[in-house]
Formats: C-alpha cells, structure tokens, sequence
C-alpha cells in the first residue's frame, strides 16, 4: 500500500509521521511523509526547537510528489497535525488533488485540535478548514473524545457523562457530514459504561458501532504519540480488510503492545523501534464488541 502522511514530524520521539513510519513501513507499506511542522520534539517538553513549515514549502513538497506522478499511485492519505491555518488550506487542496488522480483513494482526517486538559491548542482557523474542507471529503475521522465534542458543538465533557450510545449518537453526526460510507474512530473514548480500569476505543459507521477495552496503563509521564499511531494503524487495516470492527482489532492490539512495553521499560517516549515485531505480531489480542 502507498500512504502519504502530512502531518507532524519531530527529530526526537515519536509523534505524527515520527510515529507513523516505522511501524507503517514494518507492515508493508510505503509512506511518504510530508511534515507540516518540524520540531525538535513534541510540546510536553519546558523547550522546543524548530517551525512550523512555511505553507510554500509544504506546497513545494507535495507539487514535488504530484510530478513524479505519486499521486495517482496513493492509496491512502492520512493528515494531522497541520501547524497553522495556511498550511491547513494547503492540505486541504493536496487532498482533492489526490483524489482527482485517484478516485478509489481513501482519506482519513485526524483532526488534532486538543484534549481535555490543555483545550484546543492550535491555531483558531485550523478547526473551521477541518470541520468545512476536511471532514466532507472525508472517508475516517480518528477524533479524541474532546475533539469529537468540539466537532459536534458539545460542551466539553458532554460525552463523558454519557454511555456509549451518546458517543455513537455524536459520530454519526460526524458521519453524516462526511462522504457516504464513512466511519469514525473515537480515541479515548472514556464513558460511564467503560469498565473499571480500563480504557476503550470506539468504531462508528452508520449501520454500526464497535467497541475494543485494554486495561489502563498508568505511566508516570504520559507518552505522546499513541493517538497518531492509532489512526494511522486504523486507517491502513481498512483500506486492507475493508471490515471496520477487524481494523479495530487489529489496530488496538497493536498500539496495546508498543504502549505495554514502554510501561514496562519505563520509558516517557513509545518504545517503537523495541517492539517492532510485537508490532506486527502482538502477543494479545482483544476482541471487538457491537455496541450500536
């Protein structure tokens, strides 16, 4: 499979195409990266070095794909991090050119805007291009629960409050805005109805909802990078099955066993190049529930 991933990349750790690649590319895949930012490390540091990227030079590099004729040949896109406004409409332009030179190209949208303890933190206009561009020309959505509500125009910890059903109801309205067969894969979908210590990832179409629990590693430092991880993971196991529920499976077991072997290492960056055959082949599995 040919993947392009737009999003951030950083030198050290392991966030956006920094997380994406190497286990992408373990599963047999090519992925061509196109950072949109390029930093020294993520924000959980006290300091950081680098830019975002000028939106001209991240245009320069997908112009640059575009004449080897890249585009016709991509599978799937995965967007994320996008850095600034400008950047973002550039983004939002290379997707409808991708899919002009392949129509059967599948595109998922993570939408990274915030979470729930930090609020949104990128810039202002980044949400209206995602909501307006991004989502309709959609064919995945890989929001955090804080960013499925601001999407949806809910309070923060509306969906928290409620069941699954509430999260369900609230990516279908995603869903309805996005192109037909659509589905939207909620990460961190902590609610009421999660059992105790454990966490829960969702998988939401129109004709049904899925459901995958692991028990909740605690970590003294929270690794960043395992959300990016997860859709990307996503992404590509349903562009392969085309069957939601095993995508999910699949995509959990594997983001499970890079994030139980930094647990076990201690590590406050994923331990990605530690584990990649547990990537491939994951020790534990977990199977997915119908929950709608």
């Amino acid at each position: 499979m040919q993947i392009l991933s737009i999003q951030s990349q950083v030198v050290f750790g392991h966030v956006g195409n920094s997380a994406l690649g190497f286990p992408l590319q373990r599963l047999g895949h090519d992925v061509w990266s196109v950072p949109t930012v390029l930093l020294s490390n993520h924000a959980g540091y006290p300091d950081i070095g680098g830019q975002v990227l000028a939106p001209e030079l991240v245009d320069g590099l997908l112009n640059g794909l575009a004449r080897r004729k890249a585009f016709g040949h991509c599978d799937l896109v995965v967007t994320g991090y996008l850095g600034s406004g400008d950047v973002a409409s550039v983004v939002a332009d290379a997707v409808l050119r991708v899919r002009a030179a392949n129509p059967n190209v599948v595109y998922c949208c993570d939408p990274v805007m915030g979470d729930r303890e930090p609020g949104i933190y990128v810039d202002p206009g980044i949400p209206e291009i995602i909501g307006s561009r991004m989502l309709p020309v959609a064919d995945i959505v890989t929001p955090n629960l804080f960013e499925l509500e601001v999407l949806c125009g809910l309070a923060t910890n509306a969906l928290t409050h409620g069941g699954a059903s509430a999260i369900t109801a609230a990516a279908r309205d995603l869903l309805a805005r996005m192109r037909p067969g659509a589905c939207c894969l909620v990460t961190s979908a902590a609610h009421r109805d999660v059992g105790p210590g454990n966490v829960s990832v969702m998988a939401v179409s129109a004709e049904s909802a899925w459901e995958v629990e692991t028990p909740r590693l605690d970590f003294p430092v929270e690794p960043h990078g395992a959300g990016d991880l997860m859709s990307g993971l996503f992404a590509a196991a349903f562009v392969r099955h085309g069957e939601m529920s095993r995508a999910l499976e699949e995509s959990v077991a594997r983001v499970f066993a890079l994030l139980a072997e930094t647990h076990r290492r201690g590590d406050a960056e994923l331990a990605l190049v530690a584990v990649g055959d547990a990537i491939v082949t994951p020790a534990q599995q977990f199977a997915a529930r119908m929950v709608g």
